[in-house]
């Protein structure tokens, strides 16, 4: 257990990043930032829009590094507790009773059957079937794999269908998962070939990532800066399966300069660097 000091730390740390959040959103806040910014008693309405955004910005950058956000999710997953009357994720928690096995049982070789009578209908199911890689397949027919997995006759969603296999298949299943669309990859792969392993896409990914690190070098061969891109790249991947030069315009990479950074960051390695990434990581 963490000495209570460090616990009180990271408490307050918390709570700065909350009050920098809410300073974002204080109108008052707002003028008085563009009142300091522009050495000015009356800002202008785009002067104060220019100071929100730094104030935005500073609220939000610690939000922007992947270890941050792990560290958020693993304290959701420690204090979250989901109560389910209707499926079998009410009885599914460490110690699976009988009944609870049986049913997941019966859902997972429902599930089974389900893809096998339908591999030649979804374009998600085919390419995963074929085995290629690295994998070529999109969110879009992920999420079309998904809806038709809503729907009778199994009525389920990729985190039931996880649940359902840890009870199970306990040995074979390789912590939590079913909330990224990528982890329907993950499920099918599994329920194709069952000798291997159940992990989260994500995991599999910052894997290959950190050994395509290892063969590259990276701290040597790459700026602070580069390698930030790189883990966001990384990330991207990790949870959409593909790279694109237009993912540079939205989200984190849209907030630091979009692909025109990009281009200067890494120059005419960038292409063959998005080709690379995408066929090492998405696999």
């Amino acid at each position: 257990m963490r000495p209570a000091e460090d616990r009180t730390y990271r408490v307050r740390e918390f709570a700065e990043l909350a009050g920098e959040l809410m300073k974002a959103c204080d109108p008052d806040a707002q003028i008085a930032r563009a009142k300091e910014k522009f050495a000015t008693q009356t800002p202008s309405r785009e002067q104060i829009r220019k100071a929100t955004a730094e104030l935005a910005q500073a609220a939000t950058t610690p939000f922007m590094k992947a270890a941050f956000r792990r560290r958020i999710l693993e304290i959701r997953a420690q204090n979250e507790q989901t109560i389910d009357r209707h499926t079998i994720d009410s009885v599914l928690y460490s110690g699976f009773d009988a009944s609870a096995v049986e049913k997941a049982q019966n859902k997972v070789k429902d599930f089974r059957k389900w893809i096998e009578d339908r591999k030649d209908e979804l374009t998600a199911l085919q390419v995963i079937y074929a085995g290629t890689r690295p994998l070529k397949i999109s969110l879009k027919e992920l999420r079309k794999l998904k809806d038709a997995l809503a729907a009778p006759p199994l009525a389920v969603t990729p985190t039931q269908l996880w649940r359902a296999f840890e009870a199970a298949e306990a040995d074979a299943v390789k912590g939590p998962g079913g909330s990224q669309l990528a982890d329907l990859v993950t499920l099918v792969r599994h329920a194709i070939e069952p000798t291997t392993s159940l992990a989260p896409y994500a995991d599999a990914v910052r894997q290959r990532y950190a050994a395509w690190l290892g063969e590259k070098s990276a701290d040597a061969k790459f700026t602070p800066e580069q390698r930030e891109w790189l883990d966001r790249m990384a990330e991207h991947i990790a949870t959409s399966i593909e790279l694109q030069p237009d993912d540079f315009q939205d989200g984190w990479f849209g907030q630091h300069g979009s692909l025109g950074r990009a281009h200067a960051l890494f120059g005419d390695r960038l292409t063959p660097l998005l080709a690379e990434l995408n066929e090492r990581l998405a696999a």
